[in-house]
């Protein structure tokens, strides 16, 4: 079955255009709260740096500070995991038709969910890392058949974290080409943002961007999951084709880029 790149992409701008507002609005706190996390996280590294400069790069109060540092550098980028997840999840929820709830940044932080996402999205970013000492492209690759955790650590509690890394393996066999390709449809976006100063980027790449990347989710699950774990999506209308073009897909027993055709003649469509 070929990706459907332009209906995810469709449903995507259809669910942003019903949702405009606070789907930016959300975002875009999402992604504040992300960047001061990891802004704050960085400050004591900073003064770290000043205060050794001072002292002729060694004193008892640049080795306490540097200490510091450490731990609220290693606090920022795990308290930015969960907002990853979160911005993920919340773009899920928007994609399937739900309404807008800012509560839904901060989904991996309930209902005994931290260990979980802590550990499952711990692992993605080692792993990521792991691979692209290799060589950068097995690190892309990697990246793209890890794309499902962030949606299946939430999606799917009756997995373990294993089971989903190898839930996530099996969505995106035979699709990371499709993925990689999905978020190259976008570069002229990014692009134009670029010349507005990242502007266009706060109001509607990033949105749009966002959303496509849950619709590719939710096109995987319901064409690689088995069908008692899928939910009917809520959201209904002309410019939504929740079933896509079919019903299910068999799995594929390609553990590379992609073994498919697609159509790329119009890979920087809207």
């Amino acid at each position: 079955m070929d990706f459907p790149r332009k209906q995810i992409k469709a449903n995507a701008r259809a669910a942003l255009s019903a949702n405009y507002w606070p789907v930016v609005g959300i975002l875009f706190l999402g992604s504040i709260l992300a960047s001061a996390v990891t802004t704050v996280a960085y400050v004591p590294t900073y003064v770290s740096t000043v205060t050794a400069a001072l002292n002729g790069y060694y004193s008892e109060a640049a080795t306490a500070t540097s200490g510091v540092s450490s731990v609220v550098s290693i606090l920022g980028i795990l308290i930015f995991i969960f907002f990853e997840v979160g911005i993920a999840w919340f773009a899920y929820t928007v994609y399937r038709g739900e309404t807008p709830d800012v509560g839904h940044l901060f989904v991996g932080f309930k209902d005994g969910r931290f260990g979980r996402v802590l550990g499952g999205m711990l692992l993605v970013t080692l792993y990521t890392f792991l691979w692209s000492l290799l060589f950068i492209i097995p690190g892309i690759i990697k990246s793209y058949q890890y794309a499902m955790m962030p949606y299946l650590l939430i999606d799917r509690p009756d997995l373990s974290i294993k089971e989903c890394f190898a839930m996530s393996k099996e969505m995106t066999a035979g699709h990371k080409w499709h993925l990689f390709v999905l978020d190259l449809s976008f570069i002229g976006w990014a692009l134009l943002a670029a010349l507005t100063l990242g502007i266009l980027d706060i109001f509607y790449v990033t949105p749009y961007l966002t959303l496509a990347q849950a619709g590719a989710y939710d096109y995987l699950k319901r064409t690689r999951m088995p069908k008692q774990a899928v939910e009917r999506p809520v959201f209904q209308s002309a410019t939504y084709d929740a079933d896509y073009t079919g019903e299910s897909e068999t799995r594929s027993s390609v553990d590379s880029w992609d073994n498919t055709t697609t159509d790329n003649s119009d890979i920087f469509d809207e």
